[in-house]
This record gives C-alpha cells, structure tokens and sequence, in this order.
C-alpha cells in the first residue's frame, strides 16, 4: 500500500511505501537471488511511487538503469495506479555470495526515466548513477532532471529467497517550501537508517502519524500497488503481424512453432503454423 499526505498546508507530500508483497511477487516470477531481490525491490518500489503519482490513466513509465554492476541491465515499468514490473538481465547474479545493491547496480552508469504522457514526444529523464545504491541515484535524479529536491529512503529486507519487509519514504518539498520548514523535513529523513524495521514495527500510516502527524497535513487516497504484466496472447499476435507472412511461416517451418517470451512476467506464448495462418487470414 502507498500511503501519502500533503505537508504545512501544501508545501511539501511524504509517501511511505509498503512494497513487500510487490517485491515477494516479483521474486517469485523471476527467481531472484536474494542480492538481486534487493536491488530489484528497491527500484521496484521506486517505479510503483512514480506511477503511483499520475494523473492520466494511460500515462506510462519506463525506467533503464544500466550500470557496471553483476545484475547488468535493469528495466522497469510502471502504469496508472502503480502496476509496474521489471527484470533484470541476470537475476540469479551473486546466488552463492550476498553482496551489496551498489554491486548488484553498479556504481557507473546511467538511470534514464522515461514518461509518456500521449503527447508527441515523451519526456526522456538521464541522469549518471551516484553510486548505485538506488536511494541516492533517484534522489539525484529528481534534483537534477525534474529540479525537484527529495529526500528517498528505501529498504528490502530479504533473505533466504523470502521477502520479510519492503518499501520506501519519499520527502518532496514543493517550491513554496520555506527554508526552515525544509530543514526540519532533512532532520526528520535522518531517522529513516532502517526503513524495513520502521514499517515492522509500526506502519506504514504510524510512520506518517507519528512523524508527521504534529504538522499541518492532508491525508491523500492511498494506493493499491501491484506486479502486474501488460502481455496477452493477442499483443504477442499483432507483433508477429508485422513480421510479415513469409518470415514468420519461414521460422515456424524451421522451428515448428513461434514462441515468443516476455521478459517482464515469463510467460511463453506458442503459435503453431495453424495459429499462424488464421492470424494472417
């Protein structure tokens, strides 16, 4: 669950996260290991708190992080009211060895945002990783693509191939927020060290309560996250479309069948030379 409230009568939004059943989920699909689901968990709650946030319900999000790290390439999704999904190109890297999410990551590299709002052209977002750990990289990039200062702290605790707390606390101050005010938001971030223990042990709306509750706030709608794949049968079939006739009948004969599988969710899609000539008739 997205828990969010507006702060000082609308000069700044905090949202704390509950990402674990998210994360479990996403674990469960791809076979993390317990390395990989914590950086994956972390930037999968990343991509459910932007989504989370738009207006538009055919708004869209892509997030690449491409760094020098053992997980290589991670690419994440998100869409209107935080259905995201994502992989990563070696999701089982460091199985026998825990080690770090800025080695998973990586601590070169790029964090490209993608958004797409139905306009022409979709607003394109590139920042340089700050050293991988995720946490800082997003914060950095909200400062330096959307001049949006924030304060981000994030957690996955996962061991063993299971997800026992995950989620994040986002602090954004709004440009009318006054320089004390800001100051008090920073001291309040330093307690958020251990963002799992802080959701075990009271909540994701005891976090908001307790410290922000003595402010002047306004408590927003929360939001449903969810692991959800945009794949079906029938996208899978328009994409073969435009393979042409000849070229998808000339790899069913070589392979007898088409399978074709999506990176986001595994799931194999299977089009035999009958499935074939009815979706070209």
């Amino acid at each position: 669950m997205i828990k969010r409230a507006i702060l000082f009568g609308g000069k700044a939004i905090v949202s704390v996260l509950d990402t674990t059943k998210l994360v479990a989920d996403a674990a469960d699909i791809h076979g993390f290991s317990d390395s990989v689901a914590r950086a994956m968990g972390k930037a999968l709650t990343m991509t459910a708190f932007m989504s989370g946030n738009f207006k538009g319900t055919a708004n869209k999000l892509t997030i690449i992080i491409e760094g020098n790290g053992l997980g290589g390439k991670a690419v994440l999704c998100g869409d209107y009211g935080a259905k995201v999904r994502g992989y990563i190109e070696n999701p089982r890297a460091s199985l026998d060895k825990d080690v770090s999410v800025s080695e998973i990551i990586g601590k070169e590299g790029y964090l490209n945002i993608i958004k797409d709002f139905g306009l022409k052209e979709p607003y394109n977002g590139l920042s340089h990783l700050v050293n991988g750990n995720i946490d800082e990289d997003f914060a950095y990039y909200f400062t330096v693509s959307e001049q949006l200062p924030s304060a981000v702290a994030l957690g996955v605790d996962f061991k063993d191939g299971k997800c026992k707390k995950a989620g994040g606390i986002i602090i954004q101050p709004m440009p009318n927020c006054s320089e004390d005010e800001i100051v008090i938001l920073e001291d309040i971030a330093r307690n958020f060290t251990d963002v799992p223990a802080l959701l075990e042990s009271t909540g994701a709306q005891g976090i908001i309560d307790y410290y922000f509750g003595h402010f002047e706030i306004k408590q927003l709608p929360d939001i449903q996250e969810e692991y959800k794949c945009s794949c079906s049968r029938e996208r899978i079939a328009a994409m073969l479309l435009t393979l042409g006739k000849k070229e998808a009948f000339d790899i069913a004969e070589k392979e007898g069948k088409i399978e074709v599988g999506c990176e986001f969710c595994n799931t194999k899609y299977v089009f035999d030379k009958e499935d074939l000539k009815r979706l070209f008739e």
